[in-house]
């Protein structure tokens, strides 16, 4: 396995076979690091198709610092990455705060505004995590 430095800097990669590999060794390894270089190549437009591998790798962190992205990916991602961000969200454990930060981002993208049948179901899900009616 790679040192941490240099697979800090593979998940930023442009190549989708090193940026993945890389993001399985962050996620296996478990350094905190791995999390701001793991959004960083989430956020990178150019890898908006090619983010299932990376959101998966974040399932071995905390989401609490980054629930309302999670919400986002949920809502607006592929297939993938929309299963992926519910499955990290419902997987963890929330407490009370946690849950109305969901709540909140939940409320700011509205249900007309889901583009796939996948939305729905992720917005369905994350419904139920906060017991939402």
């Amino acid at each position: 396995m790679k040192a941490i430095e240099l697979l800090l800097q593979d998940v930023q990669s442009t190549d989708p076979r090193t940026r993945d590999l890389a993001a399985l060794d962050l996620m296996d390894i478990g350094d905190e690091r791995a999390i701001h270089a793991l959004w960083a190549a989430i956020e990178r437009p150019e890898n908006v198709n090619h983010r299932g591998t990376l959101v998966y790798a974040l399932s071995a962190f905390d989401p609490s610092t980054h629930l309302e992205s999670l919400v986002m990916l949920a809502l607006t991602g592929n297939f993938e990455v929309s299963l992926g961000a519910v499955s990290i969200l419902d997987s963890a454990t929330h407490p009370p705060e946690s849950l109305e930060r969901i709540r909140v981002q939940l409320a700011r993208h509205p249900a007309d505004g889901l583009t796939e049948g996948h939305h729905t179901t992720a917005l369905r899900a994350l419904r139920e995590l906060i017991q939402i009616e």
